[in-house]
């Protein structure tokens, strides 16, 4: 039974949250603007400047598993505070950086925050909202995803119409400074709690090793052949933390979630359907941009206001699903999202050099609507799956699922669109040839999302 006065402030607790949600994902996504007048004002090539992108990504997936191990024991109050504190100062950072080596150091920083917020998200929402409400909180804080990604771009760009680079940076500051007033004024109804005495440092640990050695390994396996040290050293570092993971797991004593979550149906299938779907669609978006500029040669302003198709019909729909799966239970709701997103990549798999607007814009909305009915019920029945102990760490587990199944998804999708263009240049023109390489990443992507659906089916409605 939850705490009286958790439950009647839960949406000022939630508020908190929502704002280091918001600024995580905005953070995420406003970056990618100013990228090549980052490289022109630091004097940074390309590749360098890519690791303005490329440290926050890793910095974040590596660290979500540990953190939701430590708040765990230090609790949702001591975890937002740190959070905010650590997400202000690597603002702070990159604003008054002036070359770009400090400016990745400030990313490091701002993603520590980061990670801290993704991966108390869902288990705060899980731990101030009734069962009976869970689906209505992981829908509302979809929508702060949503809401983060779709607000980047352009605000991103209408920043660095006025002001310099700083400017995206300097933006976080008075938001986190209230955050972290927020967290201190309302945070203190949830107190830590007192059955785990300590951190499972050594599995945590061997849980970031691993996904830091899987996502390193895929962002510079094309550029170095297998037999290079660095190729094989990442490959064996990963296996051994994989073993240290899995034998810190079989131990009652030193387990992050235990050994009976390997037999927990409803937290193992919401984790595979989760994986199929952002590796089908992440996979396909990547692409996307480079269709609409090189293929319908549109302008960039024209293709921002495509791709806020996807996070808005997500603001949208991801709420409802919330709401009704509070209701119906999550196996009905996850599997339509699924055979809808499908339904967007069937069609997506129709463009061509003379597709419409309006096809093109209906292939966006089913893909994002598929994305908004999955995500909350299946966010739901995964926080819903594990004891009031297990929530931290299994909210940083969802986290990190779905910035890993976006990586993988992104890191396929691109290697076999180069082979596949490549091949397809010896006989055909630009133009067919990446119509034609893009085709075949839809067809994969459609196999991996069908994959998800039987896992959507057998798990319990509620």
């Amino acid at each position: 039974m939850k705490n009286a006065s958790i439950v009647q402030h839960r949406y000022k607790l939630f508020t908190v949250g929502a704002i280091g949600t918001f600024m995580a994902t905005l953070d995420g996504s406003i970056v990618n603007v100013a990228l090549p007048t980052l490289a022109r004002e630091l004097g940074a090539s390309v590749d360098l400047v890519a690791w303005v992108v490329l440290s926050y990504s890793l910095t974040l997936v590596s660290l979500m598993i540990a953190f939701g191990a430590w708040v765990s024991r230090k609790g949702y109050s001591f975890g937002y505070k740190f959070g905010f504190v650590f997400f202000t100062v690597g603002s702070l950072i990159c604003a008054l950086s002036h070359s770009i080596y400090p400016l990745i150091a400030g990313r490091v920083i701002q993603a520590i925050g980061t990670a801290m917020f993704a991966a108390m998200g869902p288990g705060m929402v899980t731990e101030v909202f009734p069962a009976k409400e869970r689906g209505q909180g992981m829908g509302f804080m979809t929508m702060m995803v949503s809401a983060g990604l779709m607000t980047g771009p352009p605000l991103g760009g209408f920043l660095l119409s006025l002001w310099s680079w700083q400017s995206i940076f300097l933006i976080n500051l008075p938001i986190g400074a209230i955050g972290l007033a927020f967290t201190f004024r309302y945070f203190k109804l949830l107190k830590p709690r007192t059955d785990r005495k300590m951190t499972p440092i050594r599995g945590s640990v061997a849980a970031s090793a691993a996904l830091l050695s899987a996502m390193l390994l895929t962002s510079i396996f094309g550029d170095f052949p297998l037999a290079d040290f660095r190729i094989w050293g990442l490959a064996l570092l990963g296996i051994m933390a994989v073993f240290v993971f899995y034998r810190s797991e079989s131990n009652p004593a030193t387990a992050l979630l235990g050994p009976e979550i390997f037999h927990n149906r409803q937290f193992i299938t919401s984790i595979v359907a989760m994986l199929c779907l952002f590796m089908a669609m992440s996979g396909v978006l990547v692409l996307v941009p480079f269709y609409l500029e090189q293929i319908k040669n549109l302008t960039p302003k024209t293709v921002g206001l495509f791709l806020m198709i996807l996070p808005v019909s997500m603001f949208v729909t991801a709420p409802l699903s919330g709401r009704v799966s509070d209701r119906i239970g999550f196996r009905f709701l996850t599997s339509l999202g699924m055979i809808v997103l499908i339904g967007g990549l069937i069609m997506l798999s129709g463009l061509s050099a003379v597709t419409s607007t309006v096809y093109i814009v209906i292939s966006f909305l089913l893909v994002g609507i598929g994305n908004g009915i999955f995500n909350t019920p299946n966010s739901s029945a995964l926080m819903g799956s594990v004891t009031p102990t297990q929530r931290p760490v299994a909210s940083g587990i969802l986290g990190t699922t779905r910035n890993v199944g976006m990586s993988f998804g992104i890191a396929l999708a691109t290697g076999l669109f180069a082979f596949y263009h490549g091949r397809y240049l010896s006989f055909l023109g630009e133009s067919d040839a990446f119509i034609s390489a893009y085709h075949n990443i839809i067809y994969v992507s459609i196999v991996i999302a069908a994959v998800g659906i039987p896992f959507c089916l057998v798990r319990k409605n509620r």
